[in-house]
């Protein structure tokens, strides 16, 4: 059976904790609860796939007004498929439901950042079509 991909509630927040933290972002349930209720007023969208009643997976949409686009741009936040569910076409469903609404919400762009040690997310990303236009730069901010 396929699995289901449906937007995140707060009863998913412990599981997706556990999918951020295979990303490398570890957090609580409770930090996922707050940062979903944040999300959600700003306009964001969080999918999650689920399969055999259990969240395996989690996209995360961000769209933006840009100064040099006519159009929003979309943003494609965190992306994490269980590595148990790995290999299954879970993260392609993923991508597909975030270009969706982009594009239904009149984005004129779609994008994703991927740190430079992830070659396996860079394989995904180019085996759904996506192209590298540019580099990332970063830091982190104090408070």
């Amino acid at each position: 059976m396929p699995p289901t991909i449906r937007d995140a509630r707060a009863a998913d927040a412990a599981a997706i904790a556990e999918l951020l933290g295979e990303l490398g972002y570890p957090a609580g349930g409770a930090a996922v609860t707050s940062r979903l209720e944040r999300l959600v007023i700003v306009g964001d969208r969080v999918f999650v796939a689920e399969a055999d009643g259990k969240v395996v997976g989690l996209a995360h949409l961000h769209v933006s007004p840009t100064i040099e686009h006519e159009r929003p741009a979309a943003k494609l936040g965190a992306l994490v498929v269980a590595e148990s569910h790995r290999g299954r076409g879970i993260g392609r469903l993923l991508v597909e439901a975030v270009e969706e609404e982009a594009t239904a919400r009149g984005c004129s762009m779609f994008f994703v950042t991927t740190a430079e040690r992830r070659a396996d997310a860079h394989a995904f990303y180019e085996r759904l079509g996506l192209e590298r236009t540019g580099r990332r730069y970063g830091r982190t901010l104090s408070q």
